[in-house]
């Protein structure tokens, strides 16, 4: 399997690139800083090229916040709890 290495030819670091001129995964590949060629799908290409220009996509991702079941304690609630607390920790310690 011949390897074609060009040097000074990466866009990213200006390193060799190595080309093992085979369809694997590697190839071609920069030895020094790893950029590898990548190839993007035409329906891909089509779909940002349809895309340009719009201020957002129709499908886009919004985040929503996940229920944890609880509305969180109010501060006269945790302080009842943290009396409480406090209260049967004393026996204990007077039993002790």
């Amino acid at each position: 399997m011949p390897v074609g290495i060009k040097l000074s030819d990466c866009p990213r670091c200006n390193g060799a690139v190595m080309d093992y001129r085979s369809p694997i995964a590697d190839s071609p590949m920069c030895i020094t800083c790893g950029w590898r060629k990548e190839i993007v799908p035409q329906d891909v290409l089509d779909e940002v090229e349809a895309h340009l220009g719009k201020a957002f996509m129709e499908d886009r991702y919004t985040h929503r916040q996940i229920g944890t079941g609880k509305a969180p304690l109010s501060g006269w609630e945790r302080e009842k709890r943290r009396r409480q607390r406090e209260s049967e920790a004393k026996p204990e310690k007077l039993a002790g």
